[in-house]
Order: structure tokens, then C-alpha cells, then sequence
């Protein structure tokens, strides 16, 4: 038998075992996200790897239409479908062409679309497959820049369209903490905010925060960051040899898979006046917890060579003192060159609206 041991992979080298981990975990790495957000990142994935390695920006006008509906029913089953099975390696044109996909996007069914204007093709999918319900994709390369247009309920609703960038911006530390604050004033800023399922006090009245407040902060930034940082692939929970850091925002290079960039990595903690049992939590506690987030933060960034780092606080003590929580690690924050930002989650909607009105 071949010795298999550490440094001996066969005809495999330690950068091919490295390449092809990082495409496998990739497609199961958002495994934990809305269907719709899946969805819509890997038709942009799909996208980017096409655009860049076949080199067609300047190509198609055609249009390419993308509908999660993986499991065609019979009723169309007269449809002359052709499968793609590795649909998601970019090497094959999707324009022109009308896709029936899962939430990876890996394999492919699709159908040729005959020269329609957008009203006709918007009926063949609404009315004659009778699949308006389906949140849809179309990339609409008469668009300069290109563009896609989300619709996250399906065509129906034609209203409910969102626009996006085929080749994202630039993903930044800066821009990532820029969404970071835009989920904290959609989704956790106050109790009436956060969905059901979602809720991160245990008795807002008495200012006790869920013992898994932080896992469910981590939930509400994954989802959201996967959905504006579509090419991005957002990681929780990811060992190191320094500890389990909170969230990445990675981003495979189209050119050479085996290549990632780390955009930005977050530690996330929440800042507690009373423990789930209802045991006050001292000052010094808090102190040392948010310099040890500074510290965790730079030795994470250090261990996944992240371009940049940031502790993120989500205050949910009895008093919001804003930035000066973070007074006593200025310096050391400035030595490691961490970026240190701070919300104030509000027990209840009336609180916040007395705070609104102070300002």
C-alpha cells in the first residue's frame, strides 16, 4: 500500500488538495442562507468566472434569463431542455438562453430564447410556463455597466425589482462595515426589527439580552452581506490557530480558483449589562471582553491573511455610551491596526423613538 502520510498525496500536490477544497467547500458554504441569497450568488459567481475567463465584455447583447425552479414539473416536460452538468465552471455562454437552476447554481437546464422584446419574454415565463412565481434572475448586458435584475418574488411582481452590479464594486473594509450598518438599522436596531425566529432579547424589559444573541448577529450579517456582496463568499465560525473567528469575506479569484482573497474579517461581540440568568455583568468585564476582541481580531486577520480587520460591538447594556466603550483600547486598536465600530441595539421601539426625538 502507498504511504498516504503528511506530504505524500499521490500524484496530488499540496496546492492541487488546496485548489480543490476550496471549490468544493465553496458551493456548501452558504448552505445556511436563504434559498433567494444562494440564488443570487451563485448566478453572479457564474457570471464574473464567465465574463473573465472567456473574455466577453464586449460580447452578446442577448439577454440570459436565470429561474430558481431546479425540479421542471410535467406540465413541461414538452420543453426541449438541454442539461449542462458543470454549469457553474463558466465555459458555457449563457446568454440567449433561458436557465432552470437550484439555489447553487452547479447544474443547468436550459432552453433557447427566441428574439422576443422584454414584454414577450416576461409573458412566456408568466403566462405560457406559468413560473411567475419563481424569483428570477436577468442579466441584461445592454446595460453599461452590466447589470442584473433581481426579482426576488418572480416576474408577477415586476415591481419587486432590484438592480445590482454584474462586477462589484469595490469590497472594502469600509464598504463592508457600510452594510454591516444598513442590517443594523433594517434588522436589529430594536425588538419590532427582528424577525421572529430572530429575536435578540430574552426579557427586554429588564435589559437581558439571548444567551445566543451573538449567533444570531452573526445570522442576520451573513445573510445580508452574502446578498450585497454577491461574487463574495461570507464564512462563520471558521477555526484558526489563534480561535474561532466570527465572520470572512472571502472571494475566490475567477482567473486562478486556487487563489482567495480575504476582504475583510469581523469579531463580533455583544456588550451586556446583565448575563442570561440575570447576574449583573461588572465593568471590567466588559473592559477586558472588548480589549480581547481587539486582540482577537488582529491575530484572526493575521492567521487568514485578511486584507483588514474590525471589531464590531453591539451594545445591548441599560445605557449607551456610544464610542467611548472603546476609550481604554484606542491605542491598542491604533498598534494593530483595527477598526473599531459600535451600534446601539435599543430594548424596546418606544426607547427608540425618545432617543430620536432628543436629536
Amino acid at each position: 500500500m502507498t504511504d498516504m502520510g503528511q506530504g505524500n498525496l499521490g500524484s496530488w500536490s499540496n496546492d492541487d488538495l488546496q485548489k480543490t477544497f476550496r471549490e468544493a467547500s465553496e458551493a456548501g458554504a452558504d448552505a445556511d442562507l436563504p434559498n433567494e441569497v444562494r440564488f443570487l450568488s451563485g448566478v453572479a459567481k457564474l457570471v464574473k468566472k464567465q465574463l473573465v475567463q472567456a473574455s466577453q465584455e464586449g460580447g452578446s447583447k442577448e439577454q440570459a434569463i436565470f429561474l430558481l425552479a431546479p425540479k421542471i414539473s410535467s406540465t413541461h416536460s414538452s420543453l426541449p431542455l438541454k442539461r449542462v452538468p458543470m454549469l457553474d465552471n463558466g465555459k458555457t455562454t449563457v446568454n440567449g438562453r433561458l436557465w432552470f437552476v437550484s439555489p447553487v447554481v452547479v447544474v443547468g437546464h436550459y432552453v433557447v430564447l427566441p428574439d422576443r422584446d422584454d414584454d414577450e419574454n416576461f409573458r412566456y415565463i408568466t403566462d405560457d410556463l406559468d413560473l411567475g412565481g419563481v424569483p428570477t434572475i436577468i442579466l441584461d448586458p445592454r446595460q453599461d455597466p452590466l447589470e442584473f435584475r433581481f426579482y426576488p418574488n418572480g416576474l408577477s411582481d415586476a415591481n419587486s425589482c432590484t438592480l445590482l452590479a454584474v462586477l462589484d464594486p469595490d469590497v472594502s473594509l469600509e464598504t463592508v462595515l457600510d452594510e454591516v450598518s444598513q442590517i443594523y438599522e433594517r434588522d436589529l436596531i430594536t425588538p419590532d426589527a427582528q424577525g421572529v425566529g430572530g429575536k435578540l432579547w430574552k426579557t427586554p424589559d429588564d435589559y437581558i439580552p439571548m444567551t445566543e444573541a451573538e449567533v444570531r448577529i452573526q445570522s442576520y450579517l451573513k445573510t445580508g452581506l452574502g446578498a450585497k456582496f454577491s461574487t463574495c463568499t461570507i464564512r462563520t465560525e471558521q477555526p484558526s490557530k489563534s480561535g474561532r473567528l466570527d465572520i470572512l469575506v472571502e472571494e475566490i479569484d475567477p482567473r486562478n480558483r486556487g487563489i482567495v482573497k480575504v476582504h475583510a474579517l469581523l469579531e463580533l461581540k455583544v456588550l451586556r449589562s446583565y448575563w442570561s440568568s440575570g447576574t449583573a455583568v461588572s465593568e471590567k468585564t466588559t473592559l477586558d471582553w472588548i480589549e480581547d476582541g481587539v486582540i482577537q481580531a488582529a491575530f484572526y486577520r493575521d492567521d487568514r491573511y485578511a486584507i483588514a480587520a474590525a471589531l464590531c460591538c453591539f451594545d445591548m447594556r441599560e445605557t449607551n455610551t456610544g464610542v467611548s466603550c472603546f476609550d481604554h483600547v484606542s491605542e491598542l486598536a491604533d498598534t494593530h491596526v483595527i477598526t473599531l465600530w459600535v451600534r446601539f441595539c435599543y430594548s424596546s421601539s418606544k426607547r427608540y423613538r425618545k432617543d430620536q426625538q432628543k436629536t
